[in-house]
């Protein structure tokens, strides 16, 4: 066969039901081979130890796993990075596709995103993520009109922070994708975008099955645990000193800033002052402070110094945090934002803004238009 397709499940826990990931994988076999695209499937086996033998045990052909590849990753640290690495440098397939060992594809999915890589040979298809509430993430930002090829910063592709869908092996290696290792979080962030804005084509398969994203994780997974600030933005001091990014355009690294200070800044802040059950000086203190005045600040001169589509509200609160003293001033500064209103939510930081193409506005508007086109609709 021309071309193949390797879907990776990383298996980090037993426990969760890596199963029914590697078979809504292998189910989609004879459809792909109709297309004239072999199926490969790979496991990666995550710091298993002895459990690993009873993972692999009964495989062999006729079992559930027949043609499943097994790999093993045993460098001790809880991150995803080392095994996704691990099979992305063993992987000689056309296309790589990460699947999560909680999530699942749908049926059709892997031929309906080969399918529309086709026509402009892209370098990689973001995947239709369906959340564990069954609706289809209306992200990243794509216009109305429903381009064949994304633009990264017309589309907002970096409101997309996972590299879900189909990735061309040889674009990964020209664009030197790989996963930060060493992290707990935030490993996937600086790679995908790198992958958006410089391997060439992105597509999305308009009304093409799903990746569909579960709750099955358990109370084990590390991105539900709270850390330090210093800790949680480990990646985001990467992506500010990445080289690929210093020579990047204004508006893209303002396209950056905007989605890291609005997602990943603002939902860190209101993570920590609506949190239980953790000591009130361990939720924010003078250390915490400082990193988020020092992080913030860097963020803004990342950006050429000002993000005036921010709105009020968020800008507000970013201001107010650095100069929180403890974890009561910060949800006092939190109250005041949740009790913004929509105006506070609305007009931006400069009002001068409000129509800018990033401004939340402008973004509203958008998404009335992207819902009547059906832009992230199934067929």
């Amino acid at each position: 066969m021309s071309q193949s397709i390797e879907v990776v499940v990383p298996v980090h826990d037993v426990e969760r039901p890596f199963k029914r990931a590697v078979s809504s994988a292998l189910a989609q076999r004879a459809e792909l081979s109709g297309l004239g695209v072999e199926l490969r499937v790979t496991v990666v086996l995550h710091n298993l130890g002895a459990a690993a033998a009873g993972v692999t045990a009964g495989s062999g052909a006729g079992s559930e796993f027949d043609g499943v590849t097994w790999l093993t990753c045993d460098d001790g640290v809880p991150s995803p990075a080392g095994p996704r690495n691990r099979a992305l440098d063993a992987s000689t397939a056309t296309f790589l596709s990460f699947l999560d060992s909680d999530d699942h594809l749908e049926p059709g999915s892997l031929a309906a995103w080969w399918k529309a890589a086709q026509p402009a040979g892209a370098s990689a298809v973001i995947a239709p993520l369906r959340t564990p509430e069954g609706t289809i993430l209306s992200a990243p930002r794509i216009r109305p009109s429903k381009p064949a090829i994304l633009d990264p910063l017309k589309d907002g592709l970096a409101y997309r922070s996972v590299p879900y869908g189909l990735l061309r092996r040889s674009a990964l290696t020209n664009v030197g994708f790989r996963y930060a290792e060493g992290l707990r979080t935030g490993e996937d962030i600086e790679a995908t975008l790198k992958l958006w804005f410089r391997s060439g084509p992105v597509c999305y398969p308009y009304g093409a099955p799903a990746y569909h994203q579960t709750d099955d994780s358990g109370a084990g997974r590390v991105t539900s645990s709270l850390s330090n600030l210093a800790d949680e933005f480990k990646w985001l001091e990467r992506l500010l000193a990445s080289e690929w990014l210093r020579p990047a355009s204004r508006s893209e690294r303002r396209a950056v800033a905007l989605k890291v200070l609005r997602v990943h800044g603002i939902g860190a802040l209101l993570r920590r002052a609506g949190a239980s059950g953790v000591p009130d000086d361990a939720l924010w203190n003078e250390a915490e402070r400082a990193y988020w005045a020092d992080i913030s600040s860097r963020l803004y001169a990342f950006a050429g110094g000002s993000l005036p589509e921010v709105s009020r509200r968020d800008t507000e609160l970013a201001r107010a945090a650095a100069a929180a003293a403890d974890v009561r001033s910060l949800r006092t500064a939190v109250e005041r934002h949740r009790n913004a209103g929509r105006l506070g939510d609305l007009v931006p930081a400069n009002p001068a803004a409000i129509l800018s193409r990033d401004s939340v506005l402008r973004h509203y508007l958008t998404e009335r238009l992207r819902a009547r086109a059906g832009v992230f609709s199934r067929s």
